[in-house]
């Protein structure tokens, strides 16, 4: 058996209609202070300051939004050379590559790392490739290139 509600009456406001009332305070959601972090920019040239870190190399047949996914990605580990779509890199490639890591970018910088990757994925069997830089994110110090076959 439940207890009789105080005072006796059969509705909780006896004196006023029946139904929904209206609420004399509204409670809102707390304000969320996250913000969300949006994505590095990805930019065709770096900033002064910025330090080859890491390189990415990409088959230049991939599609732009793969590129650029494979940047981001690239931008959060700590491997120093990425192969992307199906491009293998030799080792002496990769040893004539260490000596860049750490070294402040500049065009120079740029053109030895494009013609070192350019030299070591072409061999004697297979003509020279078209190498190009596709893109940066100057904050991370990755360097984004895109190996095209010549036909």
């Amino acid at each position: 058996m439940l207890p009789l509600a105080l005072g006796g009456g059969a509705s909780f406001h006896s004196d006023g209609p029946r139904g929904f009332l209206k609420p004399s305070k509204s409670i809102k959601p707390p304000v969320s202070t996250v913000v969300a972090v949006p994505a590095p920019a990805i930019v065709q040239s770096p900033t002064a300051e910025t330090r080859l870190r890491r390189l990415v190399v990409v088959s230049g047949t991939m599609t732009p939004e793969a590129i650029r996914d494979t940047i981001l990605a690239c931008g959060q580990t700590r491997t120093p050379v990425t192969m992307a779509g199906g491009v293998n890199a030799p080792a002496p490639m990769l040893s004539d590559l260490a000596g860049l890591f750490g070294s402040p970018v500049t065009e120079d910088t740029q053109k030895k790392v494009l013609e070192t990757v350019r030299k070591g994925m072409g061999s004697s069997a297979k003509p020279m490739q078209r190498v190009e830089v596709v893109g940066w994110l100057p904050t991370e110090g990755v360097m984004a290139v895109a190996v095209y076959p010549e036909s």
